[in-house]
């Protein structure tokens, strides 16, 4: 599915933590499709990307179902500053691959430990216009402990139902000037949460792997 129309025409999917799995098993989805805009490619950049990923911890509340966890950025950093995100950041040369790096940055920001998650899976590399490569890792929380934010990163952190972030009625697509280029981008608005550009770009790519695999 690449096209914007069919998938906000699509229907909402519900999956369990096994059909994640198993989708993030099978490649049928397309590396070369993670933005929504289709012009979004490296190559257009003309820059060296640096590498980084991000956690989507995903919770099974006894009385809620599937929770993600979403943070909202400290205004005062210096890329995406106050934008709803997943636990992520940079790789540092302490780290031996992507999934070290968002169970250090996850534990750093909000203080879920790496023994508290269960990596299931990996969506495809995103690119952004402000230069990073981000590799979205996918984690089962084990072990729910307090949230404990470091507010020199994290403003706040809330958990949001994966239902209503795979529900295609849920998203808009926008355009915004970019980079000095008119960008396209998904925007999702849940409570006084707003959900937007590689976030939500990346649910789209989760949304993508779960249909595929249907």
């Amino acid at each position: 599915m690449k096209d914007v129309e069919t998938f906000l025409a699509s229907p909402p999917i519900s999956p369990s933590i096994e059909e994640i799995r198993q989708a993030l098993e099978c490649q049928f989805y397309s590396s070369d499709i993670q933005n929504p805009d289709q012009r979004l490619a490296p190559s257009e950049y003309n820059m060296s990307f640096k590498q980084a990923s991000v956690l989507l911890p995903i919770w099974h509340s006894p009385t809620a179902g599937l929770q993600v966890l979403l943070t909202q950025r400290a205004k005062h950093m210096r890329n995406h500053p106050g934008q709803i995100a997943f636990p992520g950041g940079q790789m540092d040369d302490t780290d031996d691959t992507v999934i070290a790096t968002a169970l250090r940055e996850t534990e750093e920001e909000v203080g879920l430990k790496p023994q508290n998650f269960n990596v299931i899976g990996q969506l495809g590399d995103y690119f952004t216009t402000s230069g990073f490569c981000v590799s979205p890792v996918i984690a089962e929380v084990t072990k729910l402990t307090p949230i404990l934010i470091c507010y020199d990163e994290v403003e706040s952190a809330y958990w949001v139902p994966l239902d209503y972030l795979l529900n295609p009625n849920n998203f808009h697509f926008e355009h915004r000037v970019l980079a000095d280029k008119s960008r396209g981008f998904f925007e999702i608005k849940y409570e006084n949460i707003h959900i937007w550009g590689v976030t939500a770009g990346i649910l789209y790519c989760l949304y993508q792997a779960l249909y595929n695999n249907n």
